[in-house]
């Protein structure tokens, strides 16, 4: 890897940094904010990528379909889990899902258009892009798929979100094994983006 690459990439893992620091601070209009920063995040990331991985960008046959499968899997288990950790069977989760839907639930369409379009892309772009990138060459796809999202989960823990660390760790090893099966981001792209829209937006749990 060249070294203005590697200077990429260094400033787009500073910059995720950044983005959970946004995301712990919550300021108003935070989906205007989350938008111009992850549209900054996603350009450090593409130039990370380089150009000839940028390939990755195009779409695969089937991805969208597959993508809409994921995301629907997805939502149907965090419901799931989600119900039986809040009423089901124990009720540790409900003050956290209160305080997540207190904080990010709101914003209606302008929330639905800034996860879909800028969000869940510059974290598709960084996470498994980037990172998942550069760690397969060493450890292989499993184990990058595995570390990517272990380390999606500690940065949410360091900045005190434990509920959305939760959610990353199985989310992210879904959308990595995606990623790697269908060879781009376009599916794990339209996933996350999809499952995003269904848990904030369109059908809420709380």
């Amino acid at each position: 890897m060249d070294e203005v690459r590697v200077g990429w990439l260094v400033a787009s893992g500073l910059a995720v940094l950044g983005w959970t620091a946004l995301v712990r601070w919550n300021p108003p209009n935070f989906y205007a904010w989350a938008s111009l920063y992850c549209g900054g995040w996603a350009v450090l990331s593409l130039l990370a990528l380089g150009r000839e991985r940028r390939a990755l960008l195009t779409p695969r046959g089937e991805d969208a379909l597959w993508g809409v499968t994921f995301a629907g899997v997805l939502y149907v288990g965090s419901r799931g889990v989600l119900w039986a950790l809040c009423g089901g069977f124990s009720r540790v989760l409900c003050t956290p899902l209160t305080e997540v839907y207190a904080n990010f639930g709101r914003g209606g369409w302008v929330a639905a258009v800034s996860l879909a379009l800028v969000l869940a892309p510059a974290e598709e772009l960084f996470w498994r892009g980037v990172v998942q990138g550069a760690l397969r060459p060493k450890l292989g796809s499993r184990m990058a798929v595995l570390v990517s999202a272990g380390l999606s989960s500690l940065v949410l823990l360091f900045f005190q979100q434990p509920l959305l660390a939760l959610a990353a760790f199985p989310t992210s090893l879904a959308w990595g094994l995606l990623a790697e099966w269908r060879k781009g981001l376009v599916a794990p792209w339209v996933s996350h983006a999809l499952w995003d829209v269904l848990m904030i937006v369109l059908l809420p749990v709380a």
